[in-house]
């Protein structure tokens, strides 16, 4: 009986020191795996960003690329080219685009709820209405008859409709044609066309192609100060910047810093861009003429004074005339500063 009392705890205690192994071991590599988890790096999100390839849409992506302000905030791009803005804004329609730069011709669109304003880019006198020598135009009120290219929703469609309404032709009377950019650009320097409203560096080429002497300029936008001022700017789909605003700030932080370097060496700057678009430096150079560059203090000064709104609200007016646009609407339901500050602060 003491013999089956002594097998029988020799078996208990086994069974104990059993269950106590396995628990230990199981805790083991519980901890193990929560120290797995928690050495493991956050996944680095990718943001989709829309360029143009010039000093305003591609330069501040490029230099936050190259100083590494990217990966400072914590955030990868991957950057798709556009030449105009309305197609941007369908791609981020389609969720294909997060953040797009924009010219002051697209802007309605933003207006109208398909993008929130998150920076002020820049402000633009580089769009030019041009009309080759051999077409006899020499003045705006010529153009009577005659056939205009123009990529429709653009910063140069607004320039056209000025020159226009200020010469009070009647743009019935002008053979109006919705051609890309770079078409224009096309039928321009092959005749084609008689007169093209677009903007800079696109008009470099044109010079270059054809020569300053064979085309009148009729029409840019300073003629229209100080009433009109030509915003460019950021936009990110609404829908991005509700589900992603930590995102759009880290955007944003390291734009403001490759903004105000961009301002500080604009030559460094110039090579850069030309380097990434394989546009020459001497063509970007001349857009550099045609912009006012501010910087990311200043842009922030331009939203809180109530500056900023005014000029997009401006341009309302004019997308109003053209029937683009119903009314005017207020500047706050699309204008969005908050993260731009937030970026600031960081």
């Amino acid at each position: 009986m003491g013999k089956n009392k002594s097998l029988l705890f020799m078996f208990l205690l086994a069974i104990t020191l059993l269950i106590s192994a396995c628990s230990s071991s199981t805790s083991s590599k519980s901890n193990s795996s929560g120290e797995k988890k928690s050495d493991e790096k956050k996944e680095i999100p990718t943001i989709n960003i829309a360029y143009m390839p010039d000093v305003h849409g591609a330069t501040p992506l490029v230099i936050a690329e190259k100083k590494g302000y990217f990966e400072d905030a914590g955030i990868k791009v991957n950057l798709v080219k556009f030449n105009s803005g309305p197609p941007e804004f369908q791609a981020m329609v389609s969720g294909d685009i997060d953040i797009a730069y924009i010219g002051p011709g697209a802007t309605f669109l933003a207006a109208q709820g398909q993008g929130n304003i998150i920076a002020v880019d820049s402000l633009n006198t580089g769009d030019m209405l041009l009309a080759s020598k051999k077409s006899g135009v020499k003045d705006v009120k010529d153009l009577v008859g005659k056939t205009v290219g123009v990529p429709k929703g653009t910063s140069g469609e607004m320039v056209l409709n000025l020159a226009l309404e200020a010469a009070k032709v009647d743009p019935g009377k002008v053979n109006i044609v919705n051609m890309e950019v770079a078409g224009a650009v096309s039928a321009f320097i092959a005749n084609q066309v008689d007169a093209v409203a677009i903007w800079s560096p696109f008009t470099a080429e044109i010079e270059k192609q054809v020569g300053a002497e064979n085309f009148v300029k009729l029409a840019d936008n300073t003629d229209f100060f100080p009433e009109y001022v030509f915003p460019q700017s950021w936009v990110v789909s609404p829908r991005y910047l509700k589900e992603h605003k930590a995102e759009v700030e880290k955007f944003l932080q390291a734009w403001t810093k490759a903004n105000d370097y961009r301002k500080d060496h604009i030559e460094e700057a110039v090579k850069l861009t030309a380097e990434f678009t394989g546009i020459d430096e001497a063509t970007l150079g001349s857009q550099v003429k045609t912009t006012e560059f501010l910087s990311s203090e200043e842009i922030k000064g331009k939203f809180e004074d109530g500056t900023a709104v005014k000029w997009f609200e401006n341009l309302q007016k004019l997308f109003v005339q053209n029937g683009k646009m119903k009314e005017v609407v207020d500047g706050e339901k699309f204008i969005s500063p908050e993260p731009f500050y937030e970026a600031l602060k960081k």
